[in-house]
C-alpha cells in the first residue's frame, strides 16, 4: 500500500454516498415526470419542471446549513475540539428544523404567489398550486435528512445512508404508482408520494442517534448561537450558488419561451429533472473533497491537502470521461422517457441539450473541485463571487446574446461557454492571490505560515510491525535535531512506537483488509505533536486506559505509559479514520 492508498480508499468510500445524495432528487423527479406524463397528462410534466426551481431554492436553504456544518465540523474535528463539533451538530439540526417549518408554512399559505414567481401560465397555475401544497408536507424531513446523512458519513455509518436512499427511491416509486396510477389522486397524489418518501428517508436515518453509540450528541448544553452565524457565513457560498441556479432557471425558461416556444421550454424542463443525475458524479466529487479538505485544513496538514487535491484531479477527471461516454450513449433512451415520438421537434431539442451538457461533465468536475476546495480553505468572499457568477451570469449573458440569433441552441451552447468562463475566473483569482501565475504549491491557495515547514515535519508510513521497530530511532533523531533534550526525545519515540504497535497488533488483525498507519511528527513553538491515523475499526486508547487504570498494573502498560507521559492526548474517529493526537 503506497502513501496515498489510505487517502484514496477513504475518498472513494465516501464518494458513492455523496453521489447518491445528489442523484436521489433527480431520480424522484424523473419518476414523477414519467408517471405524470403517462398517468395524468403531458402538461403535468411541465408542472413538475416548473417546480424544479422551487426545489433548488429549498436545497439552497439546506446547502447553507450543510455546507457550513461540513466545513466547521471538519475544522473542529481536525483541531481536536469534539465539544465544538457537538455544538455545530446541535445548531445545524435545530436550524434545519426551524427553516423547514417556516418554508412549510409559506408553501401552505402562499402557494399562489409562489406559482406566479415560478412562471406558471393560467393553464398550469391550479395544478402547480396543488403540487406546491402536497410537496410542502415533506419539506421538514427533506432538510433534516439532508443534514443527518452528512453527519452519518463522518461517523462511519455509510451503510445506513445507503439504506435511507434505497428506502426513499423505492417508496417514492411505489407511492407514485399507488396514489396516481391506482387511486387516481392526480397532482396531489404525485406530490404527496414524494413527501411521504422524504419522511421514510428521515425515519431510516435518525435511529442511529438514539443508540448511544454516536460521537455526536444533541442537547441544550451544546447550544451556542455564535456557531449559527459562522455556519451561515461559511455555508453561504454553496447556498448562493443553488439560489442563483434557481433564479437562472426562471430566467432561462422565459428566454426559451420568447425565442423557441413551448418545445424549448419542455426540453429544458426534461433536462432539469434529470440534470442532478447527470451531474451527480461532479457534485459528489466536490462534496467529498470539501469534507476531507476541511479536516486537513483544521489540522493544518499541508501535505495531506496537497495529496488530496492531486489525487482527486488525477482520479476523478479521467473517471468523468467514462461518465460522459455513458451519458452520451444513453441520451436517446433517456429522451424517450419524456418524449416517446422521435419525429417531434421537442425530442430533437431535448437530445441535443443532453449531448451538449453531458460533454461538459469533465469540466464541471474540475470547477466543483476548485470551488469546494476553496470553500474548505476559507476563501469565502471569492467563493461567494464565484457562486453568483457561475450560477447566473456565466450562462444567462451568453444565452441573451445567442438565443435571439439561433434560438434554443444558443441557450444550450451557453452551458459550455459558462463553464469555460468560470474556470477562467478561478485562474485569474489564483493569479491575484499568489501575485503571479500559479505553479506548484501555489494552487493550494494557503495563507503564509499555514502548517509547519517540511523540515519541521516527519511523515512515517507504517505497514507492519517491522516498520514500527524502526520508528523509535527516526523520531528520536528528529526531536534531538530540533533541540529537544534527550529525555523528551526518548519519550516521543516510545509513545509513537507503542501506539503504532498497538494499532498493528489489534487493528490490523480485526479483518482481512489491507491497512496502513500514517504517523506524523511535527515540531512547532517548542512543542512536539504526534498524530497517528489509521483506517482500522474504531479504537479509543484513552478510554481503554481509563477503564483499566485500577486493575492489574501490568495490563496495557504501554497505553498507560503514553497517557501519563503526554501533556495532552485526544482520540477521534474522523470520517472513517482513527486519529490519535499526542502532545508532549
Amino acid at each position: 500500500m503506497n502513501k496515498n492508498a489510505m487517502l484514496e480508499r477513504l475518498f472513494f468510500k465516501l464518494l458513492p454516498v455523496q453521489i447518491l445524495i445528489v442523484a436521489m432528487g433527480s431520480v424522484n423527479l424523473i419518476v414523477d415526470g414519467a408517471v405524470a406524463g403517462r398517468c395524468i397528462d403531458s402538461s403535468t410534466v411541465g408542472v413538475v419542471g416548473l417546480y424544479f426551481s422551487m426545489i433548488n431554492a429549498l436545497t439552497a436553504v439546506g446547502a447553507v446549513l450543510l455546507g457550513g456544518a461540513a466545513v466547521l465540523c471538519g475544522r473542529s474535528m481536525g483541531s481536536g475540539d469534539l465539544e465544538k463539533t457537538k455544538s455545530i451538530f446541535t445548531m445545524n439540526l435545530g436550524a434545519a428544523l426551524t427553516a423547514g417549518a417556516l418554508l412549510t408554512a409559506v408553501s401552505l399559505i402562499l402557494p399562489g404567489p409562489i406559482a406566479d414567481i415560478l412562471g406558471a401560465s393560467s393553464e398550469l397555475r391550479p395544478a402547480l398550486i396543488t403540487y406546491i401544497r402536497g410537496y410542502a408536507v415533506g419539506i421538514i424531513p427533506m432538510l433534516l435528512a439532508q443534514q443527518i446523512a452528512a453527519f452519518l458519513q463522518m461517523e462511519r455509518q455509510s451503510a445506513r445512508g445507503y439504506a435511507g436512499i434505497a428506502g426513499l427511491v423505492i417508496s417514492n416509486v411505489a407511492l407514485d404508482i399507488l396514489l396516481v396510477a391506482v387511486l387516481k389522486m392526480g397532482v396531489w397524489g404525485l406530490a404527496l408520494a414524494t413527501s411521504i418518501s422524504n419522511w421514510i428517508y428521515l425515519v431510516i436515518l435518525v435511529p442511529y442517534y438514539q443508540t448511544g453509540r454516536s460521537q455526536l450528541k444533541m442537547g441544550c448544553k451544546h447550544i451556542d448561537f455564535r456557531v449559527l452565524g459562522s455556519m451561515i457565513a461559511v455555508g453561504a457560498p454553496g447556498a448562493v450558488l443553488v439560489f442563483m441556479l434557481a433564479l437562472r432557471g426562471i430566467t432561462i425558461n422565459r428566454i426559451l419561451l420568447m425565442y423557441s416556444g413551448n418545445d424549448g421550454l419542455s426540453a429544458q424542463s426534461a433536462f432539469s429533472m434529470i440534470s442532478g443525475l447527470l451531474y451527480a458524479f461532479a457534485l459528489g466529487t466536490g462534496a467529498t473533497l470539501r469534507m476531507l479538505a476541511s479536516v486537513f485544513f483544521g489540522e493544518e496538514d499541508k501535505d495531506s491537502l496537497r495529496r488530496l487535491l492531486r489525487m482527486t484531479l488525477s482520479k476523478t477527471v479521467p473517471m468523468s470521461l467514462v461518465v460522459t461516454a455513458v451519458v452520451l450513449l444513453l441520451s436517446g433512451p433517456v429522451t424517450l422517457i419524456f418524449f416517446p415520438d422521435k419525429t417531434t421537434e421537442v425530442y430533437r431539442l431535448t437530445r441535443q441539450l443532453f449531448i451538449i451538457c453531458s460533454s461538459c461533465i469533465p469540466f464541471i468536475v474540475l470547477a466543483q473541485v476548485i470551488a469546494n476546495y476553496l470553500q474548505a480553505c476559507g476563501h469565502n468572499i471569492y467563493v461567494n463571487i464565484l457562486s453568483v457568477f457561475d450560477g447566473f451570469f456565466a450562462m444567462v449573458i451568453p444565452s441573451l446574446i445567442l438565443a435571439p440569433k439561433i434560438g434554443a441552441l444558443g441557450v444550450w451552447l451557453a452551458n459550455p461557454i459558462g463553464i469555460a468562463l468560470t474556470l477562467l475566473l478561478s485562474l485569474c483569482y489564483a493569479c491575484v492571490f499568489n501575485r503571479r501565475f500559479p505553479r506548484g504549491d501555489d494552487f493550494l491557495m494557503l495563507r503564509p505560515g499555514f502548517g509547519v515547514p517540511d523540515e519541521d515535519r516527519l511523515d512515517i508510513p507504517v505497514r507492519s510491525m517491522s516498520d514500527v521497530t524502526g520508528t523509535a530511532v527516526t523520531v528520536q533523531d528528529f526531536c534531538e535535531k530540533h533541540g529537544l533534550d534527550s529525555k523528551t526525545s526518548l519519550y516521543a519515540a516510545l509513545c509513537l512506537e507503542e501506539m503504532a504497535g498497538n494499532v498493528v497488533d489489534h487493528g490490523f488483525t480485526k479483518d482481512e483488509k489491507d491497512h496502513m498507519i500514517e504517523a506524523h511528527v511535527t515540531y512547532k513553538d517548542g512543542e512536539v505533536m504526534l498524530r497517528i491515523k489509521d483506517d482500522c475499526v474504531p479504537f479509543d486508547p484513552m478510554e481503554r486506559a481509563d477503564l483499566l487504570s485500577g486493575d492489574d498494573p501490568l495490563r496495557n502498560i504501554g497505553i498507560r505509559m503514553v497517557s501519563k507521559l503526554a501533556k495532552e492526548m485526544t482520540y477521534q474517529n474522523l470520517i472513517g479514520l482513527n486519529v490519535l493526537t499526542i502532545r508532549l
